[in-house]
């Protein structure tokens, strides 16, 4: 090859780096599979840089909502915390009746009591008001959901993509395949 040719392909080369900003092949290929991979490659850079043990962090969208929603918690914060409020959060999402109710002011909007009853009732047979209730003021207590008018609910909008977050975590944990470490024998 001669010596122009060369300096020709090595130019090229180093155009192509610097439009995707000289990362490492992996880190390219991962965040082309998903976007999320970059911010967590960037994440990854910032901790190493400065000695952190970590982060994590949620981002989502709801169109039709507009809804944008975006977190991220330093390790060394979150670690140490008091995880107590999150108890009752967790405690709301933790039961089936409450998962149908949000389900259905996740899916629909904006819900008449009526409206919540049959999403209850679809879910645990013959509900009662007074068990409808019982988990509407579960969920109004943590904060999840809010009353607009006399027997009219809907979601707290801040809450809508952490409550999705958590769900799609759960649902991470409780259908993908366990990750070991590889076993020395």
């Amino acid at each position: 090859m001669n010596d122009n040719r060369f300096d020709e392909l090595e130019r090229r080369i180093a155009h192509l780096e610097s439009r995707i900003g000289g990362e490492a092949a992996p880190e390219r290929a991962a965040r082309g599979a998903n976007p999320l991979m970059g911010v967590l490659h960037a994440w990854r850079r910032e901790a190493e840089e400065q000695s952190l043990p970590g982060t994590v962090g949620y981002a989502g969208y709801v169109a039709g909502r507009e809804l944008l929603w975006a977190r991220q918690i330093p390790l060394a914060e979150l670690l140490p915390a008091d995880w107590g409020p999150a108890a009752g959060i967790l405690e709301s999402l933790g039961s089936q009746p409450r998962l149908a109710l949000l389900g259905a002011l996740l899916r629909e909007g904006r819900r008449t009591n009526v409206d919540l009853q049959e999403a209850l009732g679809a879910n645990q047979g013959d509900a009662t008001s007074g068990q409808l209730y019982h988990h509407l003021r579960e969920l109004q207590g943590s904060g999840l959901i809010t009353q607009k008018r006399r027997g009219e609910y809907e979601l707290v909008p801040q809450a809508v993509i952490p409550i999705l977050t958590i769900l799609a975590a759960a649902m991470n944990v409780a259908t993908d395949p366990p990750v070991v470490p590889p076993v020395n024998r």
